[in-house]
């Protein structure tokens, strides 16, 4: 992979979200911020991995983990949070789907992980009648198939990016009924 500015300035807007979501998580209740900072520090190892020419190989390892995160962030936020037992359980999945993917080179097995977090991450925000993380997800799933198409360059920094600050921004607009927005909606 030829280095080239647009690499770079992706890598550093994904590591400025990294470091703007793991602000921006400090109001959330401690299930949903801990999972969401999770993740924004596998992005910026990811960041950092793309400055060092790394990332086609660090993408695969760190992506599932990260959407994984993202997705037990999003449900812990907008739905019920997960038991510890089974966040456990889907976070050493998506590790090792993670690993087997970066051993063997075969990208798909690191998009599956990525696929299906997308798709919780949206149901889990519409359930929370919330816009911007539903596109958050739909931002992620970008970037997982911006993976498998052209590997972890700048489009898939950014989509991770917008995914990772769409997640982590604050609901503007919140409605008083309890039957609209629903009882977990912070």
């Amino acid at each position: 992979m030829a280095f080239d500015s647009l690499t770079l300035v992706s890598a550093a807007a994904l590591f400025a979200a990294s470091v703007g979501a793991w602000a921006q998580a400090a109001p959330f209740k401690a299930a949903s911020r801990l999972y969401l900072r999770f993740a924004a520090v596998l992005l910026s190892a990811l960041a950092a991995a793309a400055l060092l020419h790394l990332a086609d190989v660090a993408v695969l390892f760190l992506l599932p983990l990260a959407s994984v995160s993202l997705a037990l962030s999003a449900c812990a936020r907008f739905a019920q949070p997960l038991r510890s037992f089974a966040a456990t359980l889907a976070l050493v999945a998506a590790l090792a789907s993670g690993l087997a993917a970066m051993l063997s080179g075969q990208w798909i097995l690191a998009l599956v992980p990525v696929a299906a977090s997308s798709l919780v991450v949206i149901a889990a925000s519409v359930n929370g009648m919330a816009l911007v993380p539903a596109l958050a997800g739909v931002a992620l799933l970008a970037a997982g198939l911006a993976t498998a198409q052209q590997g972890a360059r700048a489009g898939t920094l950014l989509f991770l990016a917008a995914g990772l600050l769409g997640l982590s921004r604050r609901q503007l607009l919140r409605s008083t009924s309890k039957a609209w927005r629903g009882a977990a909606v912070p």
